[in-house]
């Protein structure tokens, strides 16, 4: 049987993570956080003071850089979600601070590519893979794909509230710009654009609560894992 790999991708703030936990949580598979394979390449960059606008050595420090991540749904310290060549990221991993060295690492082909590998590694025994290309580009095989989004205000105070309670500051005002750019540089960017796929179930996470997009999503997978040939009994 191929090992099940579910798909979560949408805009900051949709929701992503949280759906994400709970179905790795219930259906007993490793969350896979694509982004933070990108956010630790930022905590590395930043730590050698390599400037957003350096492409070359944005290149050369995602190539260089080991991002080991926590697959475990059930810890859900930000603080503690990844290390970098061998240090935890610690609050550096979500700073808004870094914003514009995410952006720009986002944006490269070439890091991307370099991260594909072990991004996929995580999911060779199946996984609930989150983050903006999954469905597109890390897991096209997937056998369920979704599509996460919520209106901008939604999503600006779910991030702001996100950072608050991992100890950042964050000004609501604030991270409506931040989401709303990097909204607009996701999805326009020509390596590996944030949109749905398309065989992805979108769900608008601004007027379905948790416990209903959970459900839904269960629902779908139920349904999928039905229709497999390898979850049916051989005829006679």
């Amino acid at each position: 049987m191929t090992p099940p790999v579910i798909t979560i991708d949408g805009p900051a703030g949709s929701g992503k993570t949280t759906l994400g936990r709970r179905l790795a949580t219930t259906l007993g598979l490793p969350l896979v956080d694509t982004g933070l394979f990108y956010r630790g390449v930022m905590v590395a960059a930043a730590r050698a003071g390599i400037d957003p606008d350096d492409r070359e050595a944005l290149i050369d420090c995602a190539r260089r850089t080991t991002v080991i991540i926590d697959t475990d749904p059930s810890h859900d310290d930000a603080d503690s979600a990844a290390s970098v060549n061998g240090i935890d990221a610690g609050p550096a991993l979500r700073d808004p601070a870094n914003a514009p060295l995410l952006a720009s690492i986002s944006s490269i082909s070439e890091v991307r590519a370099a991260l594909l590998d072990a991004q996929r590694s995580l999911a060779s025994g199946g996984a609930i893979a989150v983050g903006r290309d999954c469905g597109t580009v890390v897991f096209p095989e997937a056998q369920l794909k979704l599509y996460l989004d919520a209106s901008e205000p939604v999503r600006a105070q779910r991030r702001a509230s996100q950072l608050r309670g991992s100890g950042a500051s964050a000004d609501t005002a604030l991270m409506h710009g931040e989401v709303g750019a990097r909204d607009r540089i996701d999805a326009s960017r020509s390596a590996a654009p944030m949109r749905p796929a398309h065989d992805a179930h979108v769900l608008d996470t601004g007027t379905l609560g948790i416990d209903q997009v959970v459900r839904t999503a269960l629902e779908l997978w139920a349904a999928v894992a039905a229709d497999s040939p390898a979850e049916k009994p051989p005829r006679s």
